[in-house]
């Protein structure tokens, strides 16, 4: 571990000093980053305001497990910066924690969710997941409500994909778990939007709800299609039209730092189109959808003019709307966002 966070710090000197930007956010993410001892995450801290001119009001961010928080690494985590926590919580029910093969329970969320706001965290956001196997449509109701109750300032709500040669991808597989229909799925989905926005939450963006302030700065950098930089292995980055990310292989990236390499895995120049179809698909995730003056002003040329008949296609079909400044997704074109921007980028 100790090798891997001082190749992880090289990185942040070396990419330091090649972009020279304000940074106003930063995210702990990609894995468990609560598992190692708090003082890993304060020593990354200290190396990215050294090599990076972070802004004091940045949003900072650490995706954290039941199982990883206690009172002294909370207390670190604030003392580190961190201002945000993004809890995975997923279900209310022991029984469906253990069908996703989560380590906690119910309780140990609640006793760290009730550490984190001790320690001072305003600024929380809950995730959940629905459709799962055997999951019951009141079941997912409790979970909303037992979310409530602890009045977090965000939620995620995902429907649930799953990911291949997991344990659940072969259960499934096996026959010996059912994955929710798709009327199930919708019908969750729906129930989030219903209860949620009864509390005050807003639905930005399809899978993510915020009392006003609160939507997450991070992710809407990546929804509003902005460059972004990945540290560590195997992340992603995408700058100045350039997407590139680092090695998979832990043991590569440790020697590739410790030797002073920065030699990606991968780096391409995002063609046009795909930066055209990129920029619709993530910006109709977003409740605002986007402006014609934004999409002329990245890509020169109008949207009216060059999308005219998908336009209406998506308009007429209640997809999405228009006011003749921008084009946004109806909660229609929520729950069918894939159609929505086929329909929209199918003659690109």
């Amino acid at each position: 571990m100790d090798a891997y966070f001082c190749a992880l710090k090289n990185e942040i000197g070396m990419t330091g000093r090649m972009y020279g930007r304000k940074v106003d956010s930063v995210f702990f993410g990609g894995g468990t980053p609560s598992f190692p001892p708090a003082c890993y995450i304060t020593e990354t801290m200290d190396a990215l305001r050294c090599a990076f001119d972070i802004e004091e009001d940045a949003e900072i961010t650490l995706e954290a497990n039941p199982c990883s928080l206690d009172a002294r690494s909370l207390k670190e985590y604030r003392q580190a910066g961190i201002n945000r926590l993004s809890i995975g919580m997923q279900a209310a029910q022991d029984r469906l924690l253990a069908v996703l093969g989560r380590q906690h329970t119910r309780e140990q969320f609640e006793c760290a969710y009730n550490l984190a706001r001790d320690a001072g965290f305003s600024n929380i956001n809950i995730d959940a997941i629905y459709a799962l196997p055997g999951q019951e449509s009141g079941e997912w109701g409790e979970t909303l409500r037992f979310i409530l109750k602890k009045e977090p300032e965000h939620i995620s709500a995902y429907a649930l994909k799953i990911e291949p040669e997991t344990p659940l991808f072969h259960a499934v597989s096996a026959g010996a778990a059912v994955p929710a229909d798709e009327d199930m799925d919708l019908a969750m989905y729906h129930m989030a939007q219903e209860i949620l926005a009864e509390r005050g939450f807003v639905n930005y963006e399809i899978s993510n709800f915020a009392k006003e302030g609160f939507e997450c700065m991070h992710n809407l950098k990546y929804w509003n299609v902005h460059d972004y930089l990945g540290l560590g292995a195997a992340a992603h980055s995408c700058m100045d039209q350039m997407r590139f990310s680092n090695t998979e292989d832990v043991e590569e990236y440790i020697s590739d730092m410790q030797e002073g390499r920065l030699r990606y895995a991968s780096s391409v120049l995002v063609p046009e189109k795909e930066r055209k179809m990129e920029y619709i698909m993530l910006k109709l995730r977003l409740k605002k959808g986007f402006s014609f003056f934004d999409y002329k002003n990245r890509f020169d040329e109008d949207f009216r003019e060059a999308f005219s008949r998908e336009m209406e296609k998506v308009v007429s079909l209640g997809l999405a709307k228009t006011d003749g400044r921008g084009l946004y997704p109806t909660r229609r074109g929520f729950d069918l966002q894939n159609q929505l921007v086929s329909l929209l980028v199918c003659n690109l």
